[in-house]
């Protein structure tokens, strides 16, 4: 059973070190447009589900999840500061958005305090398992 479970982690662990930078970046898009929608649709328009979570913890997870995937396909020379800055201004960029283009929704500081921790979370998440990831190919 050991033995199982060792060859399926070198398994995943190959499936993971074998993605590329467009997967992670074509990801990472996909989830934006999901994020920008949801943003700019009427608050009245959202899925019931949605409504029944925490409105930060939302946030948090929608801007971990990019940052993560935007990090994890970045090879900037300055670092994950490049994905962390897109995240931010994309962001910040919708909360001045949203009282603008769509009923029921306003600009929210807390929503950016959400979305900047998520943001950070997301980076250092990526930027652990990108680490984890160089040092297990050695």
């Amino acid at each position: 059973m050991l033995k199982q479970l060792k060859d399926l982690f070198h398994k995943a662990l190959g499936l993971l070190q074998s993605l590329t930078r467009v997967f992670w970046l074509t990801l990472a898009a996909c989830w934006a447009m999901v994020v920008v929608l949801m943003s700019l649709i009427p608050a009245s328009a959202l899925p019931s589900l949605l409504l029944n979570i925490k409105d930060l913890v939302l946030h948090a997870v929608a801007y971990g999840l990019m940052s993560f995937l935007m990090t994890m396909g970045s090879r900037s020379p300055i670092g994950p500061w490049r994905p962390a800055l897109v995240v931010t201004l994309l962001g910040t960029g919708l909360e001045f958005l949203q009282p603008i283009v769509t009923d029921g929704r306003v600009f929210s500081t807390h929503d950016l305090m959400a979305n900047s921790c998520g943001m950070i979370l997301g980076l250092l998440m990526a930027m652990q398992l990108k680490t984890w990831l160089s040092r297990q190919k050695n």
